[in-house]
C-alpha cells in the first residue's frame, strides 16, 4: 500500500483493570479507515502520550502494537504505559499507523484527548482499597490538602515514630504515655499539676524535711509542718512565723481568743480580754513540752490568761497576799474617804471633823494640807494634780477644789447640799456628784460649774449613796441605799435603771473603761457586773459583813473592798475568791489603791476625834508560787504589761520571761 489514507475514531476506553492487582494496563478501542472505507486487514499501530494537543512534550515512550487485526474498521489494543504516566494532568493520545511490514507510521491528527477513563490507574493506589494498608505502600509525605474532615471512628497510631506537625484539637481525654519532657511552649494550668508541687501565689504546707541552703524570702503566710533546715545566713523572713522558738505575733481585738501553742496575742480591747490556754491531751504531751504562748497587754482593758481543768501555771507573781501593810497616819479626826493617783504615789484624804491630809510617797508620810469642816469624800485625777473634795453639811458651797495636788482649795460656786460622794473622769474635766435625798449633778468644766441632771428616772429625789466613773468619764455608775444601780452612758445626761438586786447598796466602783462594774452592800456580800452593769452576779466567797468602800484596778480585776466594823480584803480575780489583809478591825471607811492595785490605802473613823491611815504596797513572793489549779486559776495584767509562758509537762507552764505587774489567782 503506498498511498494511504488514515483516519481513526476513538471509541472509548475499558478500565484498566477489575481490582488492585491488574497493574497499569487498559483496552482501546478504536474506528480505523484506509482511503475513505472501513479498513480491514493487520496494521502496525504506535501510541505516545503528549502534554499538548499539538507539539507539547512526550510524556510517555512510544508503545507499538504491531500486526492489528483490524475488521471492517473496528481495532481493540491493549496499552501499558507503566506507573507514574497518568497522574491527574490533561494529557492527549499520539496516534500514528502503517501497514504491517511498512517502513513509515502516518500519525493521526488530531490527537485525541484522554478521558476520565485512563484515570481509573491512578486510583489503583486509593478508592479501590480493601482492607489494611501496608507500611511499605506509604512513600513520601501526604500533603496536607489531602487530610480534611473529621474521622468518627478510633485512628490508632501505633508507631513510635510517628510525626505530627500539625494541629490536632479535641478534649484528648484518651491521650496516654504522653512524655512531658516533649513539651517546649504552653502553659500547665495549676489545676493540673500535683498536690506537692508548691505554687508561687498560694499558701504552702510543707509537711516534709525541707532544707533550704540559698536565701529565701517568704514575704507571705507560711507554715513549714516538717523538719526544715536554713542553713544560709542570708535568709531574710519578714512575715510572722510561728513553730518552737519562733513565735510570731497575731494583733486580736475581741474579749476573747483561744490560744494555740507557739503564738503570741497582741491584746488590744480597751475592755479586759481573756487568752484560754492551750488544751494539752496526754495525747499530745511529749510533743507539747517546750511549746510557747506570749501574750501582751495593748490595750487599755488589760488581759488575763484563763486555764482549763487540772491546769495550772507556776511563777513567782503578786497575789491577794503579798502585801506589806503599815500605819501611815493617825489623825485628831474621824476620816471618811480616801483617793490615789493611778501611779499610787499621791493620795489625799478627808476628815469628817474637818481635814485634808495627803502624801506623795504612797502614803509613808502625810501633811495635814489644809482644814475644810465636815468633808465626806474625795476624788483625784489619773496624775494626782486635781482634787475634788465633797461635804454633807447641807450648807453651801459642798465641793471643793484643789488644782496643785491638794496644796490650795477653792470653793465651788455651785451649791448641793449634802453631797455624799463624788466621781471624775481622769483628767477632772467631767465630774459628778451625787446627794443624799437628793439628785444628782454633772460638771463639764473640772467642777468650776455644776448642773443638776433633769432626765428620769434621776430627777427625782433618791438617797444616794456613791457613783463611779469611766477613766473618760463618759460612763457612770450610782447606788442608791435600800435601793437599785443606774448607768449612764452619755456623760451623765441620761440615766437608765438596770436589773439589779434592791439592796442596802453602799459603794461602787468601775474600770476605766467602764464594763466592769463591783458594788458592796451593808450587812450583805459584794455584787460585780462585767457588760457596763446591765446583769450582777452575787461574789458567794465574799463574806457577810457591813461592806463599806471599794476600789479597783483600771481593768477590774483586783478588787480592794473595806468593812465598817471589820477587815480590809483583796481579791484578785473580779471578786471570785478574797483575801483579808494584815491590818487590825476598825471602822474602815473609805480604800483606794493605784490603777495597777500594787499599792493601796485605808481610812477608817475612831470618833469624831480619831481615826487613822493604813498604806499597803505589793511585793513579789520570793518562793515559787502556783495558780489555782482548774477553771478558777489564772494570771493577769495592767495596759503595758506581758508575759511568755512554756509549757513544761502535766498540764504545767511556767513564765520565762514578763514585763510589766503580773498578778495570780
Amino acid at each position: 500500500m503506498n498511498r494511504h489514507s488514515f483516519f481513526v475514531a476513538l471509541l472509548f476506553f475499558c478500565a484498566a483493570f477489575r481490582l488492585a492487582a491488574q497493574g497499569t494496563a487498559f483496552n482501546y478501542q478504536g474506528r480505523l479507515s484506509d482511503g475513505g472505507s472501513p479498513a480491514n486487514g493487520t496494521y502496525d499501530l504506535r501510541f505516545g502520550v503528549y502534554d499538548a494537543v499539538t507539539n507539547g512534550n512526550a510524556i510517555s515512550f512510544p508503545l507499538t502494537n504491531s500486526a492489528v487485526a483490524v475488521s471492517n474498521g473496528l481495532f481493540a489494543v491493549t496499552l501499558d504505559f507503566g506507573a507514574g504516566v497518568f497522574t491527574g494532568s490533561n494529557y492527549w493520545l499520539d496516534i500514528g499507523v502503517r501497514t504491517n511490514g511498512g517502513t513509515n507510521f502516518t500519525g493521526l491528527f488530531p490527537r485525541q484527548p484522554i478521558l476520565p477513563v485512563p484515570y481509573a490507574i491512578f486510583a489503583n493506589s486509593a478508592s479501590n482499597l480493601l482492607g489494611k494498608l501496608t507500611a511499605a505502600q506509604f512513600s513520601g509525605n501526604l500533603p496536607a490538602s489531602q487530610v480534611a474532615g473529621a474521622s468518627s471512628n478510633v485512628v490508632s497510631f501505633t508507631n513510635l515514630n510517628n510525626a505530627f506537625s500539625g494541629t490536632f484539637t479535641g478534649s484528648g481525654s484518651a491521650l496516654n504515655n504522653l512524655n512531658a519532657s516533649q513539651l517546649t511552649f504552653g502553659t500547665v494550668a495549676d489545676a493540673r499539676l500535683s498536690a506537692n508541687v508548691p505554687l508561687l501565689n498560694a499558701n504552702q504546707t510543707f509537711t516534709g524535711a525541707n532544707t533550704f541552703n540559698g536565701v529565701i524570702i517568704a514575704n507571705g503566710t507560711d507554715q513549714f509542718n516538717g523538719v526544715n533546715t536554713f542553713t544560709n545566713v542570708g535568709n531574710r523572713f519578714t512575715g510572722s512565723f510561728f513553730g518552737n522558738g519562733n513565735v510570731g505575733w497575731d494583733a486580736f481585738p475581741g474579749p476573747t481568743v483561744q490560744a494555740e501553742f507557739n503564738h503570741g496575742y497582741l491584746l488590744t480591747n480597751s475592755q479586759p480580754a481573756t487568752v484560754m490556754l492551750p488544751l494539752t491531751p496526754a495525747s499530745s504531751e511529749g510533743t507539747n513540752i517546750g511549746y510557747i504562748v506570749r501574750v501582751s497587754g495593748a490595750g487599755s482593758g488589760g488581759w488575763r490568761v484563763a486555764q482549763n481543768i487540772s491546769q495550772a501555771i507556776y511563777g513567782n507573781f503578786f497575789t491577794a497576799n503579798n502585801y506589806n501593810w503599815q500605819s501611815g497616819y493617825i489623825a485628831s479626826k474621824g476620816l471618811n474617804g480616801i483617793a490615789s493617783s493611778a501611779d499610787g504615789f499621791k493620795m489625799v484624804a478627808v476628815a469628817g471633823g474637818g481635814g485634808v491630809f495627803t502624801t506623795k510617797n504612797s502614803g509613808q508620810t502625810w501633811t495635814n494640807s489644809a482644814s475644810i469642816y465636815s468633808l465626806t469624800c474625795v476624788v483625784s485625777s489619773a496624775d494626782g494634780s486635781k482634787l475634788v473634795a465633797g461635804n454633807n453639811a447641807g450648807s453651801s458651797p459642798s465641793t471643793t477644789v484643789s488644782a496643785d495636788s491638794g496644796n490650795t482649795w477653792a470653793s465651788s460656786a455651785t451649791s448641793m447640799a449634802n453631797c455624799q460622794a463624788l466621781a471624775m473622769s481622769a483628767d477632772a474635766t467631767r465630774q459628778v456628784a451625787v446627794v443624799y435625798g437628793g439628785r444628782i449633778y454633772i460638771s463639764a468644766n473640772s467642777g468650776t460649774d455644776w448642773a443638776l441632771v433633769a432626765t428620769s428616772p434621776v430627777n427625782v429625789n433618791k438617797n444616794w449613796k456613791s457613783v463611779a466613773s469611766s477613766s473618760d468619764g463618759s460612763r457612770l455608775a450610782a447606788v442608791v441605799t435600800n435601793g437599785q444601780v443606774y448607768t449612764s452612758s452619755n456623760y451623765g445626761t441620761s440615766w437608765a435603771l438596770q436589773a439589779s438586786p434592791t439592796t442596802n447598796w453602799t459603794a461602787i466602783c468601775s474600770s476605766s473603761d467602764g464594763s466592769r462594774l463591783a458594788a458592796t452592800v451593808a450587812g450583805g456580800k459584794i455584787y460585780t457586773s462585767s457588760d457596763y452593769g446591765v446583769t450582777w452576779a452575787l461574789q458567794t466567797n465574799a463574806p457577810i459583813a457591813n461592806w463599806s468602800s471599794i476600789a479597783c484596778s483600771s481593768d477590774g480585776g483586783r478588787l480592794l473592798a473595806a468593812v465598817y466594823g471589820g477587815g480590809v480584803y483583796l481579791s484578785a480575780n473580779m471578786g471570785y475568791s478574797w483575801s483579808q489583809q494584815p491590818v487590825a478591825v476598825q471602822n474602815w471607811t473609805g480604800v483606794a489603791c493605784s490603777a495597777d492595785c500594787t499599792k493601796m490605802a485605808a481610812v477608817y473613823y475612831q470618833s469624831s476625834s480619831s481615826g487613822g491611815i493604813y498604806y499597803g504596797q505589793a511585793f513579789l513572793q520570793a518562793t515559787t508560787a502556783t495558780t489555782t489549779v482548774g477553771v478558777f486559776g489564772s494570771i493577769g495584767g495592767s495596759q503595758g504589761s506581758a508575759v511568755e509562758l512554756q509549757y513544761i509537762g502535766n498540764g504545767k507552764f511556767m513564765p520565762v520571761s514578763s514585763t510589766g505587774t503580773i498578778w495570780a489567782n
